[in-house]
């Protein structure tokens, strides 16, 4: 995109501007979008605009612990000087801010606004990857070095989110990260402080119609919708899918009680597994994700409350690994046994002082084999015999006989779980967890695709958004 005349790729990244009192950062970035199409009309997109979830472990997470990227194409001629593209946005935020009533000092929000021309990412995908797995800080020397690339920070939106605007951008880069769509869509302000009103019927309809192509619309064992969020936010609903043109059609299929006063469709890395790096035991640190792969080795202790905690070891070392109940993993971690190889994924904590891997999803790849021995009985009188000791035999006290190799008389316990993956019910699984329905339909392979405005965003009820 950087080589036509007409046209410059940057990338806009953002996060933390979720305020209680009504923020969000996707409500920003639509806001953004259609307030830049307004001003520039030959603004296009290169991609849809980015939801990225970040590490779920970080104590100092946002609300949704996901920032927002947005990969614009404007006229070369404006994006000469980066600064007056970050000035302009700058402008747009405040504006949005005033009118949402969002004020950084007493909501607690820590922004972060980031602008690059696409070719300065090159070599820096590392930033996403450890935003995404591990705890992640911008020092100073970072700070310039990335600014001697041509990446232009926001001096007024400059705190904490700048790590996840940093993230947020650098995640296009990742050629081994899957992806995932979402529709989100708005509510009018008036609406923020009342009950959402979404008609059942109308989800499982369009869970119905899109079965293979979206996922976690509805929980079927709990009768539960699963598409809108709690609280006083901007969200009326989000849907979750494989591509963008399906989820529009719920636009016109699920049913709502209130206006909507506008939507966006992300490409997001959730639903994708992408923090469940692949470590051993030894590798792990508090707030660290990962996968591990090790064997058994304690029988599976329960706790006040009903968390199960069971250790784990591979060659590098030993955890306690702990299931909870809201996941249900406690019924599957509760029958482990001594001897069986698992694999699980989750993140790190420290209890005590004391590393625990906290489960989010659990396979059993081996079975160990429980076998029960009983003493032969006594060729002559049919009696148990008694074990004399190690490669001593066996003894009949009544016939005063001994047999040192005597065929024993075993049973083989039956495991009471089998080979399998298990993965929280759809209720219960968080943001970046890839469910069951995924498994098989990774997207790997992105193109560069110019994409209209208004295909990706649009703000239907302007009066009604802000």
């Amino acid at each position: 995109m950087e080589n036509n005349t007409d046209f410059c790729a940057i990338d806009v990244g953002l996060d933390d501007f979720d305020s209680h009192t009504g923020g969000c950062t996707t409500h920003l970035a639509t806001y953004l979008l259609n307030s830049l199409a307004s001003k520039i009309k030959s603004t296009m997109l290169f991609d849809y605009p980015n939801l990225v979830r970040l590490n779920p472990s970080i104590p100092w997470k946002t609300r949704g612990n996901g920032a927002v990227a947005l990969r614009i194409l404007l006229p070369c001629e404006i994006t000469e000087n980066l600064e007056s593209v970050v000035e302009m946005l700058e402008e747009l935020i405040d504006d949005y801010m005033k009118k949402m009533s969002i004020e950084p000092e007493s909501t607690g929000i820590e922004p972060g606004l980031v602008v690059a021309r696409h070719t300065a990412l090159n070599g820096l995908v590392w930033i996403y990857r450890k935003a995404v797995s591990d705890i992640a800080f911008i020092d100073q020397d970072l700070y310039l070095k990335l600014s001697r690339r041509g990446i232009v920070f926001s001096k007024r939106f400059n705190k904490r989110g700048l790590v996840g605007a940093l993230a947020a951008i650098t995640w296009i880069l990742d050629e081994e990260s899957d992806y995932t769509y979402e529709l989100l869509t708005y509510r009018s302000r008036k609406m923020y402080s009342r009950d959402r009103c979404i008609d059942e019927n109308s989800v499982k309809l369009f869970d119905e119609l899109t079965r293979g192509s979206t996922f976690n619309n509805y929980d079927y064992n709990e009768d539960r919708v699963l598409i809108a969020p709690h609280g006083p936010d901007p969200i009326l609903y989000g849907i979750r899918g494989e591509d963008p043109e399906t989820l529009k059609i719920g636009l016109h299929v699920i049913r709502v009680c209130e206006p909507i006063a506008a939507w966006t469709i992300f490409r997001t890395n959730q639903g994708t597994d992408s923090h469940a790096v692949a470590r051993t035991i030894d590798s792990l640190r508090p707030f660290r994700t990962g996968k591990i792969r090790g064997v058994v080795v304690s029988t599976p202790k329960i706790l006040q409350g009903g968390a199960v905690l069971v250790k784990v070891f591979d060659s590098t070392g030993e955890i306690l690994v702990a299931f909870f109940k809201p996941s249900k993993l406690t019924e599957v971690a509760s029958n482990l046994d001594i001897g069986d190889l698992i694999e699980v994924q989750g993140h790190v904590k420290l209890w005590n002082g004391v590393q625990v891997l906290h489960g989010e999803k659990i396979a059993l790849l081996s079975i160990s084999r429980k076998v029960h021995c009983k003493a032969p009985p006594c060729p002559h009188c049919g009696r148990r015999m008694k074990r004399k000791g190690i490669g001593k035999g066996y003894e009949c006290e009544h016939c005063n006989i001994t047999i040192l190799n005597p065929v024993l008389d075993c049973i083989t316990e039956i495991h009471t779980l089998s080979h399998a993956l298990y993965l929280p019910p759809p209720h219960a699984q968080k943001h970046l967890v890839k469910p069951v329905e995924r498994y098989g339909r990774e997207h790997y392979l992105w193109m560069f695709t110019p994409i209209p405005v208004a295909s990706a965003t649009q703000i239907i009820e302007p009066l009604e958004f802000l």
